[in-house]
């Protein structure tokens, strides 16, 4: 009983944080570079999940992962997207550790 409450709980907190931007009208007033940066502050905060397992999951060939992120996040500065730099990361990746 007491996991699904913190289940309950810990969904409700995410949603309402996801449903603030949509009803909070002082976030249009926000300076740009503050409302740019909250707008990349969750994929911020995936680099320190991600990156570890990138280096740790094969320590023998950790060059594949790098080069999976370096080419992705190349593409994606400069074409501002997340699902061709994250399917050309896994693809690069895949290819690396394939050789």
């Amino acid at each position: 009983m007491n996991a699904t409450v913190a289940i309950l709980a810990s969904a409700l907190a995410t949603f309402a944080v996801r449903l603030l931007p949509y009803y909070a009208a002082w976030l249009s007033r926000l300076p740009r570079f503050l409302a740019k940066s909250l707008r990349l502050l969750p994929i911020a905060a995936l680099g320190p999940l991600i990156f570890p397992g990138v280096i740790l999951d094969y320590p023998d060939r950790w060059w594949a992962g790098l080069g999976g992120i370096a080419i992705a996040s190349l593409f994606a500065w400069r074409k501002n997207g997340m699902i061709i730099p994250i399917l050309l990361s896994i693809a690069i990746t895949w290819a690396l550790l394939a050789l």
